[in-house]
């Protein structure tokens, strides 16, 4: 400790309890013997614990005055050794010649207030902090006073309370409160250093989260960085903190859910505002981190939230080869989803995501997962579109007449409501024949898509709608279910079913729309 090895008692070659005319005589012969540039060596200088002393004009004149003041001489006196009983001259004749083991083995004969403080000295030289610190709770509460008198004399300068204090505060700012701590049984000594550690601890964490803050709107990788930087820097103090203060505290869960919300959002802010591939991994990375340290109910539901949300998405994340055709046609998917229920948007979508359902086919193969998937989903949803346009036009208000239900459109313009009807099942037919180019999961093609598909063809065949050559090529590959006049079972819990008629849902938790609505405001 360089409390120890600098202290001004050892800079003058005498112990802590020394009379004033030793330190004097000293320092006057240090000084003499450096104008004719030589050392002098002390008993005390005790190299064979501490390194060698190099003194000099200065460092001697700095340790006479930093014994000017009582306060200075009783604080480097807990840290240096006395000699006031026989044992001690036996036990020094021992220490000075390097035999530390024999010195203490005399003072542990008998306790008493040099004898604890000796061993006290030679337990920090080893750096042995149990017997320092059990040794310190019998001296400060049995032998303070006789300690203070010896140092100064008659003097109520400090109490025992103080300088115990003043003793722990050095030892935990030269060792550490975490290595000090697990060693003090007295409670009020426990108390003290919690409290002095964990002021500092938790304002050094809310500056790291405000510096975190400052980097809002700054942009996503700024973000990131922010994130990382934030979870780097407090990892630390958090873990020192949780030593001082148990979990269920009010004050550590209250900065710990501050840290972890702020890092959770420095991910969300990350991924929404990021078209990296591995935007969601990364995200994961510091959002799983910010779960794993808040401790209240809601900063865990809220980190739970956008952890599940994010998991989803890198389980579904399409392969990086085809990363950037994904994300045009959940683009394209995410814009159909804010327009009419049309065939005419339907026909849309199908053209504008065709070319990139096709270099996906080329680069993965007909037969891969992934791109049966997400070709079925676009139909899907080109699909719900056919069947909410046709089944639309199909209704109308009834009136009863001679028992029975009449549509109002037949009795007023008949012809003009029937022209209408072809016209959409013709556009419903035009669509179908593009879908029909699509290949699609082998479940939906068979449970949903063929199904209305059949029903809209005889539909046209009975308004006299045109059909022929639309009979669909043979295709091996699966496919999906849509909902011409049949709509989808709401309890339906089969996997493509409801990817294809959810289809909306699904490109916007894909794009990370979600994310944005459970973002945290503060």
């Amino acid at each position: 400790m360089k409390i120890i090895e600098n202290n001004p008692y050892r800079q003058l070659g005498v112990y802590a309890n020394s009379p004033i005319k030793e330190r004097v005589a000293n320092h006057n012969r240090l000084k003499a013997f450096l104008k004719v540039g030589k050392q002098v060596d002390f008993p005390l200088d005790l190299t064979h614990y501490l390194p060698p002393i190099t003194r000099t004009s200065e460092t001697i004149a700095q340790a006479d005055a930093s014994l000017t003041l009582p306060k200075e001489q009783l604080k480097y006196a807990q840290f240096w050794f006395i000699k006031a009983t026989p044992l001690d001259d036996i036990a020094f004749n021992h220490l000075q010649v390097g035999n530390m083991d024999a010195a203490i083995d005399i003072w542990k004969k008998k306790n008493c207030m040099s004898s604890l403080q000796n061993r006290m000295v030679c337990a920090l030289l080893k750096k042995d902090y149990e017997t320092t610190l059990s040794c310190a709770e019998q001296f400060y509460t049995q032998y303070l006073p006789d300690f203070v008198a010896m140092i100064l004399g008659n003097s109520n300068e400090g109490t025992n309370q103080s300088l115990a204090f003043n003793f722990i505060d050095i030892l935990c700012e030269e060792v550490s409160a975490n290595i000090i701590l697990p060693y003090i049984t007295n409670e009020n000594w426990k108390e003290h250093v919690s409290a002095a550690q964990v002021k500092p601890l938790i304002a050094s964490i809310e500056a790291d989260i405000e510096m975190a803050k400052s980097s809002r709107g700054k942009g996503s990788s700024v973000r990131y960085q922010a994130g990382i930087k934030l979870k780097n820097d407090t990892k630390e103090s958090l873990q020192q903190l949780s030593t001082f203060l148990p979990t269920t505290d009010l004050q550590y869960q209250m900065i710990a859910d501050k840290l972890g919300l702020e890092i959770l959002q420095c991910g969300i802010d990350y991924f929404n505002g990021s078209n990296a591939y591995d935007a969601a991994t990364k995200a994961m990375s510091i959002q799983s981190y910010a779960m794993k340290i808040v401790v209240g109910k809601i900063a865990k539901d809220r980190c739970r939230e956008n952890v599940n949300i994010l998991q989803k998405i890198i389980d579904e994340l399409p392969p990086k080869e085809v990363y950037t055709e994904d994300r045009a046609i959940h683009g394209e998917l995410q814009k159909f989803c804010q327009l009419p229920d049309t065939i005419f948007h339907a026909v849309t979508l199908l053209n504008n995501t065709k070319p990139y359902l096709q270099t996906i086919k080329t680069k993965l193969g007909t037969s891969n997962a992934y791109y049966l998937k997400i070709s079925t989903q676009v139909v899907g949803n080109a699909l719900h579109n056919v069947i909410e346009e046709v089944n639309a036009v199909q209704q109308d208000d009834v009136v009863e007449i001679g028992g029975r239900q009449v549509p109002i459109s037949m009795l007023l313009d008949r012809d003009r409501k029937l022209s209408q009807i072809r016209t959409v099942l013709q556009a419903a037919w035009n669509a179908t024949k593009i879908m029909d180019a699509f290949d699609m999961e082998q479940e939906f093609k068979t449970n949903r898509y063929n199904q209305n598909r059949s029903i809209l063809k005889n539909l046209c065949n009975q308004m006299g709608v045109s059909t022929s050559s639309t009979t669909p090529r043979p295709r091996t590959q699966p496919v999906s279910q849509p909902r011409v006049i049949t709509p989808p079972n709401n309890n339906s819990t089969n996997g493509s079913e409801g990817e294809a008629n959810w289809g909306c849902i699904i490109a916007i938790i894909i794009v990370g729309i979600i994310v944005y609505i459970i973002s945290i405001s503060n």
